[in-house]
C-alpha cells in the first residue's frame, strides 16, 4: 500500500503574550502544486536566452513506452505529442528523447541504422516535426540522442566497409588482422557488455572492434570523414528545429591502447567536441548535455565554459545518493557536489536519480518512498538542471518482463489510467509488460491525492519554477554536524533558501549558521526556528525541511 506522508503542523508563532490566544500549533499549509502568475512571468524570461538550461527541467522520454497512438501496442511520437499538455502541467520544460531513429532495436535504439529517418515504430520524420512545432508552441524544446560512438551492423556504412577492404567506406570503422592488435580501447577484453569486443567478419577476413553488442561496431574518429558524416547529422536535425542533444557515451569515441585511460576524455574527443559545439553554435539557445564516463568528474567535458557541453551528467550523485541513505551518512553527496564546485562559470550539472540504465528511483531506493522524496528535493534544488526519467514523478516500480536485456525491467510503458492498457495502448499486450503495481501508481491514481507522489513533485517544481536562484544561484553546503543529515543553500543577490535532508529514519535535530534572518517554510515536514544566531531545525524520521531564509 502506498505510505500517505501526511504534512505535521507547524511550531506555534513565538512570543505571544496574551494569555486568552489559542497557543496550540496552527495547521501548516499545503505546498503550492502550481506556480504564481509572478513565476510564471519570471520563468517565461529565465527559459530565453543562452543560459535557459541551467533554469529548465528535463524529462527523459523512452518513445517506446510513453503513449501508443495506433493500438499496436508501441509507444510512438503521435503519442507523445498528445501528452505534452500533461508535461507541461507537471513543469517541464524540455524534452530528451532516447534513441528514435530507425534501428533493428537490438539495444533499444542505441544501434543506429539510419541517422536521418524515424524508426517507422515511432512514426515519420513528419511526425517529428510535429512534435517539434507543438511543444515549441507551448515553449518546450526537444533534445535528441545522438549515439556517434558507434552503428548498428546494418547500417549501409558498416554494410560497405564490411564487403571490402578497398570500398570508400573500408576504414568508417574500427578493423584489425587480429583481436590484439594495438589501438583498441581500453585493452582487447574489455567490452562494456561482457562481451569479447572484437569479432570475425568473413567477408573482410578482418576483426571489427565493438565496445559494446557484436551488433553495434565501433566508428573510426580517426577518419575524418566520419567526423564531417556526424557532424552533418547534428547539423541536418538542427536545421529541422532540434533544440539540442544528450551525446550517448561521448567519452569512448577514441579508442587507446592504454587500460588507464579507460573513460577518461581524450585530447582528440575534446577537439572534436569543439567542432560539435561549433555546429551548435550556429543556431540560437542551442544545447547539448554529455553522458560523461568519468566516475570522478565530469569537468573535463566543459571545455573553457564556452567551447564544449553546456550539461554534463553528474553520476557521482547519480549512483551515491541510495548508498548515502542506505549508510546514513551524507559523505558521498558532499563529495559529488564539492566537484560541481570546480566547473567552469555557466557549465552545469545534470542530475538524475534514476534512469534508463541505472534502473528506477524507487527500486533503486530498495523500495522505501520517502528516499526517492529526499533525494528528489536534493536533485530539485540543488547545483544543477534536473532531469526526471519518465514516471518518475509517479513512483514507478519495476517490471519483471525482459525483452532485450535486464535493462528492461526500468522500461515499462507508462501507466496514465486504472483501466485495462493503463491509457497507453487499446492493444491487447503492450510491447513489454507494464511495471508493478501500475493501476495504484497511475496518474489518475495520483494527480488528485496530496499525500501521493506525483503531488509531491508537482510542489517541488512549482517552488523552483521562475526563480533565478535554483539555476544560477551559490550553492554552499553546510556542515550541520551530524554526518546523517545533508543541508546546503542557495543563494543570490535576490534570495536565499536551506535545504536540510534527513537521510534516516530517526529523529534529528541540527543547528548551523546560515545568512538571512527568517525561516519561511516552504516544503517539507521539518521545523526551522532562529535561536541564537543560528538557525535550529528539527527533522521528525525521513523528513526534509526547505525553507526561506533571506
Amino acid at each position: 500500500m502506498r505510505r500517505r506522508l501526511l504534512p505535521l503542523a507547524a511550531l506555534a508563532s513565538l512570543g505571544l503574550a496574551c494569555s486568552s490566544v489559542d497557543d496550540s500549533p496552527a495547521p501548516r499549509p499545503v505546498a503550492p502544486t502550481s506556480p504564481s502568475a509572478e513565476q510564471e512571468a519570471s520563468a517565461a524570461k529565465l527559459l530565453e536566452g543562452p543560459d535557459w538550461y541551467r533554469h529548465a527541467v528535463f524529462y527523459e522520454v523512452y518513445v517506446r513506452s510513453f503513449q501508443d497512438s495506433n493500438g499496436d501496442g508501441i509507444g510512438d511520437l503521435p503519442g507523445l505529442t498528445s501528452r505534452l499538455d500533461d508535461l507541461k502541467r507537471l513543469g517541464v520544460d524540455a524534452l530528451w528523447l532516447m534513441p528514435i531513429f530507425k534501428s533493428p532495436f537490438k539495444d533499444s535504439g542505441y544501434d543506429v541504422s539510419d541517422y536521418d529517418a524515424v524508426s517507422p515504430e515511432y512514426g515519420t520524420n513528419q511526425d517529428l516535426e510535429k512534435l517539434l512545432s507543438e511543444a515549441h508552441a507551448r515553449k518546450m524544446r526537444v533534445f535528441l540522442d545522438l549515439v556517434f560512438n558507434h552503428t548498428s551492423s546494418e547500417h549501409p556504412w558498416f554494410q560497405e566497409s564490411r564487403a571490402s577492404k578497398t570500398s570508400p567506406k573500408s576504414d568508417y570503422y574500427v578493423w584489425s588482422d587480429t583481436p590484439s592488435a594495438e589501438g583498441n580501447a581500453c585493452g582487447p577484453f574489455n567490452s562494456t557488455f561482457g562481451t569479447v569486443p572484437w569479432t570475425l567478419e568473413p567477408q573482410r577476413n578482418q576483426y571489427y572492434f565493438h565496445r559494446f553488442y557484436p551488433g553495434q561496431p565501433d566508428l573510426n574518429f580517426d577518419n575524418p570523414k566520419v567526423v564531417d558524416e556526424t557532424l552533418g547529422v547534428a547539423k541536418r536535425w538542427l536545421e529541422k528545429g532540434v533544440d539540442g542533444f544528450r551525446c550517448d557515451v561521448i567519452g569512448l569515441l577514441f579508442e587507446t591502447p592504454v587500460p588507464k585511460d579507460c573513460g577518461a576524455l581524450q585530447p582528440k574527443t575534446a577537439e572534436y567536441v569543439k567542432k560539435l559545439r561549433g555546429v551548435l553554435d550556429g543556431f540560437p539557445e542551442r544545447a547539448m548535455v554529455a553522458e560523461s564516463v568519468l566516475f570522478d568528474t565530469p569537468k573535463p567535458y566543459f571545455g573553457n565554459g564556452k567551447d564544449a557541453f553546456q550539461m554534463a551528467f553528474l553520476f557521482d550523485y547519480g549512483y551515491l545518493w541510495p548508498l548515502a541513505f542506505q549508510s546514513e551518512s551524507r559523505s558521498g553527496i558532499d563529495k559529488a557536489f564539492t566537484v560541481a564546485e570546480t566547473f567552469p562559470e555557466g557549465a552545469q550539472s545534470a542530475l538524475v536519480i534514476g534512469s534508463h540504465d541505472v534502473g528506477r528511483a524507487y527500486a533503486v531506493a530498495q523500495g522505501k518512498e520517502w528516499k526517492q522524496r529526499r533525494a528528489a528535493e536534493i536533485q530539485m534544488f540543488a547545483r544543477g538542471t534536473p532531469y526526471i526519467y519518465y514516471g518518475e514523478e509517479l513512483g514507478l516500480r519495476h517490471g519483471t518482463e525482459r525483452v532485450v536485456d535486464a535493462r528492461d525491467v526500468a522500461r515499462t510503458p507508462m501507466p496514465w489510467t486504472r483501466a485495462p492498457g493503463h491509457g497507453f495502448t487499446t492493444a491487447q499486450k503492450p510491447w513489454i509488460a507494464f511495471g508493478e503495481a501500475a493501476a495504484d501508481t497511475s496518474l489518475e491514481a495520483e494527480k488528485d491525492d496530496p499525500a501521493s507522489m506525483f503531488t509531491h513533485y508537482k510542489q517541488m517544481l512549482a517552488l523552483r519554477r521562475g526563480r533565478a536562484v535554483f539555476g544560477t544561484g551559490a550553492m554552499r553546503l553546510v556542515d550541520v554536524g551530524n554526518p546523517s543529515v545533508f543541508a546546503f543553500t542557495r543563494s543570490d543577490a535576490n534570495e536565499a533558501y536551506v535545504v536540510v535532508e534527513n537521510l534516516t529514519e530517526s529523529e534529528q535535530s541540527v543547528s548551523a549558521e546560515v545568512e538571512g534572518t527568517a525561516s519561511e517554510w516552504k516544503l517539507g515536514e521539518g521545523t526551522a526556528r532562529r535561536e541564537g544566531g543560528k538557525l535550529v531545525v528539527t527533522l521528525p524520521p525521513t523528513a526534509s525541511y526547505v525553507g526561506k531564509i533571506r
